[in-house]
């Protein structure tokens, strides 16, 4: 290998970590079509997913594996829905940790503001529609939903793991909170 390319100084680092000769890593952040984003048509989400006209939207777009911290994101909507009961979230994306995702939701009795949407290929007109983005990663390289965010004008709410520290200025350009901390995600949402 003559060359390991980073996506964020957070792999760098990570790298570095493992053992690799520092001279041999350069980090170039991932980029994305900011025209492909502003093509994207707005989703008519109320009218699909059956939601009250007004109702604002916290969406988070992800793998539903451990390390994106979906269940974290669950336990803030339990907190929220206390002082905001019209709020809904939209969960989009797969994974290994569907069922367990959806028994927490049967579990605190949120299937009704608390939708997982599955995998869509519309995700950017998703974002769109959503009033706040949420990544609640436990761990994270850069987060290149946070790029497609952030090209769509959306606020932003996020874990202060991994590469997000890159690409989220906290209380300039969105909100960092702590991994693992539903009480401090439920209140940058």
């Amino acid at each position: 290998v003559d060359l390991f390319i980073a996506a964020s100084r957070a792999i760098a680092d990570m790298l570095a970590a493992d053992g690799i000769a520092k001279h041999l890593i350069v980090t170039i952040h991932e980029g994305i079509d900011l025209d492909r984003v502003d093509a994207a048509p707005a989703a008519n989400i109320h009218a699909e997913f059956w939601l009250p006209t007004h109702a604002p939207i916290v969406g988070n777009i992800a793998a539903l594996v451990p390390h994106k911290g979906q269940r974290y994101l669950i336990e803030a909507a339990r907190l929220v829905l206390k002082k905001l009961p019209d709020i809904h979230f939209l969960i989009v994306g797969d994974g290994e940790l569907r069922e367990s995702l959806a028994h927490q939701i049967k579990e605190h009795a949120l299937e009704k503001p608390v939708i997982l949407t599955g995998f869509r290929p519309d995700v950017l007109s998703l974002l769109k529609a959503f009033d706040v983005f949420v990544l609640s990663s436990v761990t994270e390289g850069l987060g290149t939903s946070l790029l497609d965010a952030m090209a769509a004008r959306k606020p932003i709410a996020a874990s202060e793991v991994g590469g997000i520290p890159e690409v989220v200025q906290d209380r300039r350009t969105g909100l960092l909170v702590p991994p693992r901390n539903p009480q401090a995600l439920a209140d940058a949402i």
